[in-house]
């Protein structure tokens, strides 16, 4: 199992196996794990040796998939799935957390939209609100919020703007703005990004 899970590149590897459930190219295995070629290779080279994935084919036709014969795919099929199961639940909950709320943009970004979050990164939200509403609706959606993290284990870390803020963040190409709306998932509402028009017209 140390061989199997101890290498950060084969659990994501594992991972993408289990939850597509079939045959995939080693290309396609790189984009939804969001690793690079060479890591992707070795993880499979070393998987293909353990046993747990079954390549076919030759060359660049070659797919892999999980063996089903093999003793740990079961388990590790449940796990992969248990834990895609919990993320699904947490998305849920913070989307019913906001239900009602009048907010322009919900989304999550940093590590967690990356795919690199460890267990001790926060799950990143942020939420754009008309500015009057602004303070009371960070402070509701925070509340509904800690019952969640305790129960799914997870650092909620909800980041709440105006349409200003949008406004001043765009005009001064902060870093952080960057990053947020290249890597943004929106849980509802609209893309931050398309606040920069309403930010706009505030200035206008």
């Amino acid at each position: 199992m140390t061989y199997l899970l101890g290498v950060d590149s084969n659990i994501r590897v594992l991972r993408v196996l289990s939850l597509h459930g079939g045959m995939l190219a080693a290309s396609e295995i790189v984009r939804q794990s969001r690793l690079v070629q060479e890591s992707v290779r070795k993880a499979l080279i070393d998987l293909v040796s353990l046993g747990i994935v079954s390549p076919s084919g030759t060359g660049r036709s070659r797919l892999y998939r999980l063996n089903t014969e093999n003793y740990f795919f079961a388990t590790l099929s449940h796990l992969f799935k248990a834990e895609n199961d919990r993320f699904s639940e947490i998305l849920g909950c913070v989307r019913q957390c906001s239900s009602g709320l009048p907010i322009f943009s919900l989304f999550y970004y940093g590590s967690v939209a990356r795919g690199e979050d460890r267990p001790d990164s926060d799950f990143d939200i942020g939420a754009i609100v008309e500015t009057n509403d602004l303070a009371s609706v960070i402070e509701r959606l925070r509340q509904a919020l800690i019952s969640v993290s305790e129960t799914y284990a997870f650092t909620p870390n909800v980041v709440g703007m105006d349409f200003a803020d949008v406004g001043r963040l765009e005009n001064s190409a902060d870093p952080w703005w960057i990053s947020v709306k290249s890597e943004a998932i929106v849980l509802s509402g609209n893309r931050p990004e398309d606040a920069i028009q309403v930010a706009g017209g505030c200035h206008g």
